[in-house]
């Protein structure tokens, strides 16, 4: 009697784990997706991010040269011309990716005015904007969830912005009056 109650234990040990051999595959490959879709979303927006601090350092940089340049004025170049320049010398990258793409370079759009603090003194703005971001990004959509994530969450909650813009502003000077 004994001997027979250790062969059916036997028989049902060894029989375990044909049962639930293909149960590990399935929830590995359930797991493997949930991490590659984690991943994939976490480098994507960790490229929107690096596109938005470029942006925000050619901007920085542009502002600064028009700064130096009214300080030591060039008689071939102006303020704004010089501030273009140097938010362009400092995402260079960004304007080589955007060539690869068949898109435009980056937008760079300078302007001295009145402060807005103060009409007295006046102020250099460099603002730069990478157009079409959602079309045309560092990293493409593995999975177009853009349409479905507006579907759940309403038109208009952009997940992807359209353009990037960033702006960098520096006081030049008092306004001649």
């Amino acid at each position: 009697m004994r001997a027979h109650f250790l062969i059916a234990a036997r028989r049902n040990r060894a029989a375990r784990p044909r049962r639930q051999r293909g149960v590990a595959a399935l929830e590995f490959s359930l797991v493997c997706l949930l991490f590659l879709l984690i991943f994939f979303g976490i480098a994507s927006y960790g490229a929107l991010l690096v596109v938005q601090q470029t942006l925000s350092r050619a901007a920085q940089e542009g502002a600064r040269a028009m700064l130096q340049a009214s300080i030591a004025p060039s008689q071939t170049t102006t303020a704004s011309a010089m501030g273009c320049s140097a938010a362009n010398a400092s995402m260079a990258w960004l304007n080589q990716f955007r060539e690869t793409l068949g898109q435009g370079p980056v937008v760079c759009a300078p302007s001295i005015q009145p402060c807005t603090y103060s009409s007295v003194l006046t102020c250099g703005t460099v603002e730069v904007t990478y157009a079409n971001y959602r079309n045309y990004p560092l990293i493409p959509e593995l999975v177009p969830l853009g349409a479905w994530l507006e579907t759940i969450f309403g038109p208009g909650s952009n997940w992807i912005p359209l353009n990037l813009t960033s702006r960098g502003t520096v006081q030049i000077g008092a306004t001649a009056s």
